[in-house]
């Protein structure tokens, strides 16, 4: 066999790759939480069909009476601190460590502002 019928045998048995059709779907609970997301081979469940772009960005999602819905994130943790002469125990200069040593000389207060 030479490589020129090699060559023709091998192209005639290669078949076409067919393009896959994706479907983005998003699966939630009955509270409207996302738990599952899937492109293709679905299982059965609650689901949406979302474009790509949220489909991406799923966990700024949940689902409300069947709409894809985001969520704030954002004010649920926002708190904000000031220096203060009472309230929490920090070390000198960097907030986020907190003492609870009464003891420790080098320390500052913040407390709330909202």
């Amino acid at each position: 066999m030479s490589n020129e019928s090699w060559d023709e045998e091998f192209y005639r048995l290669l078949k076409p790759v067919e393009p896959v059709e994706l479907e983005y779907r998003v699966y939630y609970d009955d509270d409207g939480a996302i738990y599952r997301c899937s492109m293709q081979q679905h299982e059965p469940g609650d689901y949406i069909v979302v474009p790509k772009e949220q489909y991406d960005l799923f966990y700024h999602y949940q689902v409300v009476k069947g709409q894809l819905v985001k969520i704030d994130t954002d004010a649920r943790y926002r708190v904000q601190l000031c220096k203060s002469t009472s309230g929490y125990a920090t070390v000198a200069g960097h907030a986020g460590l907190l003492i609870e040593d009464e003891d420790y000389p080098n320390r500052e207060y913040y407390a709330r502002t909202n």
